[in-house]
């Protein structure tokens, strides 16, 4: 009995068995296997980030370091015309400055994510040259917001891209060493992102000698000379109109108005002597008070950029509109208000239109300013600006034309014109006009890369005959947006201020 059941039981699980097998055989012939999906199935947008940091062997390098999702090809802009497809490039700049830095990622489904920084690569470094105690450093850093001189003696000097540039003498400063010392000069420099980079550098070798130097104060033909010598005992000044003198720090009155070299030599206690020789201008009144001119960088008031402009017209409007009060009084209606002239360039030409506005003006620290434009043959640049008669100023523009042989004439006038037509013949040796310069405008291709600053600067000096001076600019031949003239940074410098 039980040897027939188990035999029974025996046969199902034959039978079952099979039948399984037959089921595994439909369900792999039916059915493709299943692959999982790749890519970005959900269309969800990746992101990227990156972090820089500046190398440690070298401040002009900067390593970049990417933190992409799903980036399946990069493209880094490093903000100096150049780029890369690595994920993670370590890019060395040519030049030191601050540059905005894109990277764009690709992923593999097309989508794109963009992330943007900051970076101030900065070199620093000098040379110097010695003459006895006197040593002049010659400055090789590029790239810095700000530095510091330490000459090793106590004595330091400062230098501000904001308020500098780099032909300023504190940029290259000569400084006198009053021992024969070793001394350990350090020139710290602060970059864009206010980090600092220092080079330290031994000075010695000095010889202590007489050092001559002095400065001047001009006030007409009389000039005060002040001794700055050092290690002098004795001196000895020849003030280049034939007469001389040995006192230490001499009040001179010159015969005539010109430009003389005096000469001072100074002798030490070994009986060494040394001589230095400076170009005095005399016959120039000694100013008061300094200059003005009105919103010469063309930032003032860019609320409402028109009003950029204002001060630049001959007609100033009424109103301003200033960014944080709103709108307010012009500050130029009171100070200047030629209407006659303005209807004599509206008679002449058919139009009289006052200097546009453009964000499209000079660079500083790599990035566009405002300035103003010309872009028609009857638009004109005018202000008045009070000054004293007999100071010799120094007056400088900035300027760039959209094509090539478009140019600017700039004129210094003594007084008010009602119309141009005194000032068309001869402009040069005209009554009204104490100074005219015709300026070759900039011009390059490329004007509109970042990379590119492409205006003239232009630096005259002018003696003022009246107690006001008429900035006057035109360009005659940009008469259209296809040739127009932009002009940005103006000023007149006054000596001693």
């Amino acid at each position: 009995m039980n040897y027939k059941k188990n035999k029974k039981f025996n046969s199902s699980i034959f039978a079952l068995f099979f039948v399984f097998l037959g089921l595994v055989s439909c369900y792999d012939n039916g059915y493709e296997e299943f692959v999982p999906p790749t890519g970005n199935v959900n269309d969800i947008q990746p992101s990227t980030l990156f972090t820089t940091s500046t190398s440690a062997d070298d401040t002009m390098s900067i390593v970049f370091r990417s933190y992409s999702t799903d980036a399946a090809s990069y493209l880094w802009d490093f903000g100096d015309g150049t780029t890369s497809s690595e994920a993670n490039p370590d890019y060395k700049y040519t030049n030191g400055g601050e540059y905005k830095v894109k990277l764009t990622t690709t992923s593999s489904d097309g989508l794109i994510a963009v992330d943007s920084a900051t970076v101030a690569p900065v070199f620093v470094d000098f040379n110097f040259t010695s003459i006895d105690s006197k040593v002049t450093f010659e400055n090789l850093t590029s790239g810095a917001k700000s530095l510091v001189w330490n000459f090793g003696d106590g004595e330091t000097l400062t230098w501000d891209s904001e308020e500098d540039t780099e032909l300023d003498s504190d940029f290259n400063p000569s400084h006198i060493y009053k021992t024969a010392d070793i001394f350990e000069a350090t020139l710290t420099v602060t970059n864009f992102l206010d980090a600092e980079v220092s080079v330290s550098k031994n000075i010695e070798g000095l010889v202590l000698s007489t050092v001559p130097d002095f400065t001047f104060d001009v006030n007409g033909l009389t000039v005060q000379f002040t001794d700055a010598s050092l290690l002098a005992t004795t001196h000895s000044w020849d003030f280049g109109d034939g007469t001389t003198s040995t006192e230490v720090s001499p009040l001179h009155t010159f015969p005539a108005e010109a430009t003389y070299d005096v000469t001072l030599t100074t002798t030490n206690e070994a009986g060494v002597s040394k001589s230095e020789t400076k170009a005095v201008p005399v016959g120039a009144v000694k100013p008061t008070f300094k200059a003005i001119v009105q919103n010469g960088t063309a930032d003032d008031f860019q609320g409402v950029t028109g009003d950029n402009a204002d001060a630049w017209d001959m007609t100033p409007g009424k109103t301003v509109v200033d960014d944080v009060a709103g709108e307010i009084d012009s500050p130029y209606r009171a100070l200047w208000n030629n209407t006659a002239l303005n209807a004599y360039i509206d008679g002449a030409f058919g139009t009289n239109e006052q200097p546009g506005s453009s964000s499209d003006g000079s660079y500083v620290n790599g990035e566009k300013t405002r300035a103003v434009k010309l872009s028609n043959d009857s638009r004109r640049l005018y202000q008045l600006v009070e000054v004293e008669a007999g100071v010799v100023y120094s007056f400088t523009i900035d300027t760039r034309s959209e094509a090539e042989g478009i140019n600017t004439e700039v004129f210094i006038l003594n007084n008010e014109i009602t119309t141009e037509e005194d000032i068309n013949t001869d402009p040069a040796n005209n009554s009204n006009v104490d100074a005219y310069f015709d300026i070759t405008n900039d011009f390059n291709s490329s004007k509109g890369s970042s990379s590119e600053n492409t205006f003239t600067t232009t630096t005259f000096t002018f003696k003022a005959t009246s107690n006001i001076v008429v900035i006057y600019a035109r360009a005659l031949k940009a008469v259209d947006s296809s040739n127009e003239v932009f002009i940005d940074n103006i000023d007149i410098i006054t000596p001693g201020f």
